[in-house]
């Protein structure tokens, strides 16, 4: 359909100001975004208005030119989901980068990528918003050198006003010029959870809006669409794959309260709150879709969303079933990464029903293929339809790379001899002979037991199916003869009961690969969640190192002797701490030789020594 097309001639500008301003010179009055200030239908959302968007983004763009001083303008954005952070975001983007930090993220992490982007301009909140990066702007100051100004909204401490200092700048215009191609940089997008240093993804304005353009294809494109909004400003789905995408066609956006979907409300009035403000799409993870599934409420008859998508994780196919059983709604999955603007696949709102399992289709303007990858992750060869293998991107999806550049090696690989840009996404999977793709998880969560590869999703679609789970995840548990043995992390539905050992016998009956079935099946309160709404398995495999050493050191230091266990996690890879209290040399050397069979570090320590 879009063969022999240049994507440029789709779009109305190559900036994101350029592409809003069209947006709104249609309809100046209707309201872009609809932001809710509490999960219920009673309460009044603030509304902005398309004309106030887009002369507010001026006024940012004005404010941190001037404020930059001559300096490359570099703007670093830590604020919570409000409009406030979509306004400083496409303002820097205006004037220069971009660069949205995740507020909860550990100081040194933060203060690296505000040193990295060489940040010139930090725009933040106080405390009112409770625990954040944003209770530490006096260490921020100290720690980066390149900062020439700080605004804050609503400052308590006599700090400059974010949104007074807005009020002094000219909208309707920008006080400065900057020329636009396809090559222009608007965003430093940091990649990863809370605990590692984040990569900074280069994003360009014309990456941003292709996806955007491809996106709205897939979901929706009339100006019509209300667009829920949940996840955060700082990640590549609820800034681009959500905000920009909805914003650009002209469609209001419904910003579901400043926690979004971790805001209880939110999950157990979502259907009263899609039917109130006429919500007809959404985008949301896996586990907000178990969430919702799992909350007990009933859909109004009246309400308007059935284009309900999916990306950040495979869903396992009996939510997928059980989503549109109950409520009539095909979950529709897409699949992407930061990498590649946020979206290379997709399965279309085409009134078929869903592929459950699938990621859909390439979208126009990218390449996907399978390729087979040697022990040091080099190209071999091109793998056949139905053989699995890392899925490869090319196309309109490729970034430029990281800001710190020594890490594309890991990024791109070598040329292939077609002249194109492949990125390897990490992500292993088939295309089968309709062209679906079909993910198997990330190369690095494949569980190894002895030789043999286990798919993590294997355990987690098996074990999700019990009556009482809501929700799964399964890791590699280290092992000292096999090297890992799967075991799985469970969160029990409200109000649901079921044992460890009722979960294992219900793995071992219905898992059709012997090697998978679990070892180990341990119930927990609540799996941990990233910010944007994935499972955080590294912490999961945390936890699980933890347990095995300790049993471990216990087998063989004995009730006598006391050994603590800890785990260091500050270094590249984490690394297990043994100290034992009251060890002989023999202890030690015990411990030392059977901890040496394990595939992660330790260090034992003579405690008192």
């Amino acid at each position: 359909m879009f063969s022999g097309i240049d994507p440029k001639t789709l779009l109305p500008d190559l900036s994101i100001l350029g592409c809003l301003r069209a947006a709104a010179e249609l309809e100046p009055a209707k309201p872009a975004i609809q932001h809710l200030l509490a999960a219920d239908v009673s309460t009044p959302p603030r509304t902005i208005a398309y004309s106030e968007l887009v002369e507010t983004i001026e006024k940012a763009a004005n404010l941190f030119h001037d404020a930059s001083a001559g300096q490359p303008v570099s703007v670093a954005v830590i604020l919570p989901m409000i409009p406030e952070s979509l306004f400083a975001s496409w303002g820097a983007a205006t004037a220069g980068i971009a660069v949205p930090i995740n507020p909860f993220l550990e100081f040194q992490h933060a203060v690296s990528i505000l040193n990295t982007a060489r940040a010139t301009v930090l725009v933040t909140c106080t405390g009112k918003y409770g625990d954040g990066l944003w209770n530490k702007i006096a260490d921020i100051r100290k720690a980066v050198p390149t900062l020439r100004e700080v605004f804050v909204l609503d400052p308590q401490n006599g700090e400059k006003d974010f949104m007074a200092e807005l009020g002094r700048q000219p909208g309707g215009r920008l006080n400065f010029t900057r020329q636009h191609d396809s090559g222009t940089e608007a965003f430093y997008l940091p990649t990863g959870g809370t605990t590692a240093a984040p990569k900074l993804v280069r994003m360009t304005h014309y990456g941003q809006l292709v996806n955007c353009f491809n996106m709205a294809a897939l979901i929706g494109s009339g100006r019509d669409e209300v667009v829920a909004h949940a996840l955060p400003l700082f990640h590549v789905g609820g800034l681009v794959t959500i905000c920009l995408r909805a914003l650009i066609f002209g469609q209001t956006l419904v910003t579901l309260t400043t926690e979004g979907y971790r805001n209880p409300g939110v999950i157990g009035n979502f259907w009263k709150l899609a039917a109130h403000y006429g919500i007809t799409n959404v985008v949301v993870t896996p586990t907000t879709a178990a969430a919702i599934l799992a909350s007990g409420e009933t859909p109004p008859s009246d309400h308007r969303l059935f284009k309900f998508f999916c990306g950040g994780a495979t869903i396992p196919v009996e939510v997928a079933k059980n989503f549109h059983r109950k409520f009539g709604v095909w979950l529709r999955e897409f699949w992407g990464m930061s990498e590649v603007y946020g979206c290379v696949t997709g399965q279309p709102d085409d009134g078929n029903p869903s592929v459950p399992g699938s990621v859909g289709h390439v979208l126009p303007f990218h390449e996907l293929k399978v390729v087979e990858i040697d022990e040091n992750g080099r190209y071999v060869r091109d793998c056949k339809t139905n053989e699995r293998g890392v899925l490869a991107v090319c196309g309109t999806a490729v970034v430029p790379g990281y800001a710190q550049k020594e890490l594309d090696a890991e990024l791109f690989f070598p040329p292939l001899g077609d002249g194109k840009k492949w990125i390897n996404t990490g992500d292993l999977g088939i295309i089968d002979e309709n062209g679906f793709a079909w993910l198997y998880g990330r190369s690095k969560d494949v569980i190894i037991r002895g030789g043999h590869n286990i798919d993590p999703a294997m355990i987690e679609e098996v074990v999700s199916r019990h009556p009482a789970v809501q929700l799964a995840a399964a890791i590699g548990r280290p092992d000292r003869s096999k090297g890992e043995l799967p075991m799985a992390y469970v969160q029990l539905k409200a109000g649901a009961a079921a044992t460890s050992d009722e979960l294992l016998a219900y793995s071992a009956e219905h898992m059709q690969e012997r090697a998978a079935v679990p070892v180990e099946i341990a119930i927990i309160d609540q799996i941990p969640i990233t910010p944007v709404g994935k499972v955080f398995k590294p912490a999961l495999r945390i936890d699980a190192m933890k347990k095995v050493a300790m049993r471990t050191a216990g087998e063989i230091a004995g009730e006598t002797t006391k050994v603590d266990v800890s785990i260091d996690e500050s270094g590249k890879r984490p690394q297990v701490i043994l100290n034992v209290h009251d060890g002989d040399a023999a202890l030690l050397k015990k411990l030392d030789e059977a901890f040496s069979t394990f595939g992660f570090a330790t260090k034992i320590n003579a405690a008192g020594a």
